[in-house]
């Protein structure tokens, strides 16, 4: 059984898709503590007409110290709600498939969930229906397991039943394949290798958010995009 994992990521990329179509479990990281700098659970790119564009959900930070992924809750001082889907809609009517993806998009929006693990969820479940995938997500929480770096993923491993770990190559600068292997686990390291597809706003721009392939080529951005 292969296993792989990752944040939940807010929109991901689709080199987060592409290993969650390799793994028979992906574990979404819910647990470990939610990033003080620079994270891509609560921003991601899409593209408009000026060119890249950022997507923020603004989250409570100030004195709550270090915090879970699942107890960080989205503040809704402002409104940011709007601003996100008037985003998409500039961007994206006049692409292919908006109309067929934008209604369940806005659907999630507008739910105003309190945690910010409660939005991120549907959302890559939206992504995944799109891209057909099976699902197999599972959220760390529920498998109660609490280790750091190599232990968790052998934890992780020990508890699913999975005997290979499908990680990006990337992942050898801050683990320890050797520890894996030790342990019992195959390594699968993959590079993901960005396609280039007809984009709205002139000149190409790579590895935004799914939604951006997934506006453009809808049912054709599972081969192109996840090579299958």
């Amino acid at each position: 059984m292969i296993l792989s994992y990752s944040q939940p990521y807010f929109i991901p990329w689709p080199g987060f898709f592409y290993r969650v179509a390799r793994a028979d479990r992906f574990v979404l990281l819910d647990s470990v503590q939610f990033p003080r700098g620079f994270t891509w659970i609560n921003r991601n790119r899409i593209k408009g007409k000026d060119g890249e564009l950022w997507l923020t959900i603004p989250v409570h930070r100030k004195g709550r110290g270090l915090q879970p992924i699942n107890r960080v809750e989205i503040y809704y001082g402002e409104n940011w709600i709007k601003k996100h889907i008037l985003s998409f809609q500039h961007s994206y009517k006049n692409s292919p498939f908006f109309e067929q993806i934008f209604p369940a998009l806005e659907r999630v929006y507008h739910k105003r969930e309190r945690l910010l693990v409660d939005f991120l969820l549907p959302l890559l479940d939206l992504i995944r229906n799109l891209f057909e995938l099976k699902d197999n997500f599972i959220l760390q929480s529920r498998l109660g397991i609490k280790e750091k770096k190599e232990k968790l993923i052998i934890a992780m491993a020990e508890k699913i039943g999975a005997d290979t770990i499908l990680v990006p190559k990337e992942a050898r600068s801050h683990l320890s394949f050797q520890k894996l292997q030790e342990a019992g686990l195959k390594i699968e390291a993959v590079r993901y290798h960005s396609p280039v597809y007809p984009q709205l706003w002139g000149e190409f721009i790579k590895n935004l958010s799914s939604l951006d392939i997934l506006f453009n080529l809808g049912p054709m951005a599972r081969k192109v995009a996840l090579m299958f």
